[in-house]
């Protein structure tokens, strides 16, 4: 829910003149890019000013027997609906839209700026063990948010000139960094050289290499352990899927972090005390977007002078 400050964010961009051609997105923050360059940002957040918890529940198609908590399919049902009214990223014609995702096995970026815009957000936010991961380019996407935190280096990519970005993150869980520095430590140290480094040899090799390198050089391990089979079929159960995701999140769960150098203007709303169910919290966070996009205007203004 925190990903609503965006749109007090363009409102307010909006006024002082200020119309993007990059707009780039990961998490809940893709859903608000979407509706934006889709035109449907007002439809979004009327929506989202009416909604109630037991609206929000009702977008969840529970499944304890699939391959996550929920099916998913009314939530892609809202995406090609209600956000991007069935649009490809070709239809975007007067701006430059991408999303950024988490590669399921090595943990790195992926951005997508292809396709049909409501199958890509459908990739891009999904949550391992909770909904179904889908595939693009052969590799498992989920939740861009782990990979990076903010999308800035993707729009400068695309050819933005001066970028503004929006983080309304907060810090890796306990559980998360508590893993991650874990094996930090065991990576540098003695154990690592004499029992770890072939263990992390062939991770790395599982990660690098393409599909087809992997099943020919690992066959063996494939079909002992069965791990890398499934997740090539896409057929783990939600529990598998979540401990895997855990281990992409915490491999380093620092280069993912946000920095005011990665763009040429931060903005920061205050919204960390709000929590992912909290529906009917959005009046206040459009306005605690409005209000520190309101805070750097000055700032802004002289990117543009």
């Amino acid at each position: 829910m925190r990903g609503m400050a965006h749109i007090g964010v363009i409102e307010r961009l909006e006024l002082e003149g200020i119309t993007p051609n990059v707009v780039t997105g990961c998490s809940s923050g893709a859903m608000i890019a979407a509706a934006y360059v889709c035109g449907t940002l007002n439809k979004l957040k009327k929506i989202a000013l009416g909604m109630h918890k037991r609206d929000g529940r009702r977008m969840l198609d529970f499944c304890l027997t699939g391959k996550g908590l929920i099916k998913g399919e009314k939530i892609r049902s809202f995406f090609e609906h209600v956000i991007t009214e069935g649009r490809n990223f070709d239809d975007i014609k007067q701006r430059k839209l991408a999303f950024v995702g988490t590669d399921f096995l090595s943990g790195n970026p992926v951005v997508i700026n292809q396709g049909d815009i409501a199958e890509a957000l459908e990739k891009i936010t999904a949550i391992p063990g909770i909904t179904p991961l889908k595939r693009h380019n052969d590799r498992l996407i989920f939740d861009g948010g782990t990979a990076m935190l903010v999308p800035a280096k993707p729009a400068y990519e695309l050819g933005a000139n001066r970028v503004i970005a929006v983080d309304v993150s907060i810090d890796r869980s306990l559980l998360t960094r508590a893993i991650g520095n874990m094996r930090e430590f065991l990576r540098s140290s003695a154990l690592n050289n004499s029992i770890l480094r072939p263990v992390i040899n062939i991770q790395k090799k599982i990660k690098n290499a393409s599909r087809n390198k992997f099943v020919s050089g690992l066959q063996s391990i494939l079909k002992k352990t069965k791990l890398l089979y499934d997740i090539e079929e896409n057929d783990l159960n939600m529990v598998e899927t979540y401990l895997l995701g855990l281990w992409a999140i915490t491999y380093d769960y620092r280069k993912g972090l946000f920095k005011d150098s990665d763009a040429d203007v931060s903005i920061r709303p205050e919204v960390l005390h709000v929590r992912r169910v909290d529906i009917e919290k959005t009046r206040e966070l459009i306005e605690e977007g409005w209000k520190a996009t309101d805070e750097k205007i000055r700032e802004i203004r002289k990117l543009y002078d």
